[in-house]
């Protein structure tokens, strides 16, 4: 999954999945807290590869675990390629009018539109940035 796709999250808490991601994503995938205020999206495959490491953990160490797992939706799009929002989740994302989905490749996230253009134009704005992260990956 790669890209970036804006649209907006409707009055009922409605989002439609980008159409180049619908097919990666699938009938099903849930959608959980991320960092900065986003929320990540996980086709089901890779959500179980996810929940498998939450098991994982020991219960003595999974107190931070208990937030997560209590902030994950399991979503279906409808016919039209629409999925809700749960309201703890676009209040977590501040999710109210256009939204950015991102690919990133086993995943997707989703971002506040503005969130996240602001955070990109600092990024890119960065001198090494950008040769810092083309290094990171051998090119």
């Amino acid at each position: 999954m790669f890209g970036k796709y804006t649209h907006n999250v409707d009055p009922k808490g409605r989002l439609f999945v980008p159409a180049k991601l619908r097919e990666e994503l699938g009938n099903v995938f849930y959608v959980m807290i991320g960092l900065e205020n986003s929320l990540l999206v996980f086709p089901e495959a890779k959500w179980e590869q996810v929940s498998e490491s939450f098991n994982s953990v020991p219960l003595s160490d999974s107190g931070a675990l208990r937030y997560i797992r209590a902030n994950v939706a399991k979503c279906e799009p409808d016919k039209q390629g629409r999925f809700v929002v749960p309201p703890i989740l676009r209040s977590y994302a501040h999710l109210s009018g256009d939204v950015t989905f991102l690919g990133q490749g086993d995943h997707a996230e989703i971002w506040d539109a503005a969130a996240y253009e602001a955070k990109e134009a600092a990024w890119i704005a960065g001198q090494d940035n950008l040769a810092n992260a083309l290094k990171e990956l051998g090119l």
